[in-house]
């Protein structure tokens, strides 16, 4: 989870569609538990709307 959260910490303001597949790579690496879960889902929302906007 370090990566992820280093990758996160990195971002200034809201995060390129390229930076949000980046973490959502990273997610997929780790285990699947409900907490992980839920950040993927969140993310690829948070996607959705990044995409929509361009």
């Amino acid at each position: 989870m370090t990566k992820i959260v280093t990758m996160v910490a990195a971002v200034d303001g809201l995060p390129t569609i390229e930076e949000t597949d980046a973490m959502l790579v990273e997610l997929n690496r780790l285990p699947r538990d409900p907490v992980v879960t839920d950040l993927i889902d969140e993310l690829l929302d948070f996607r959705s709307l990044l995409a929509a906007a361009v």
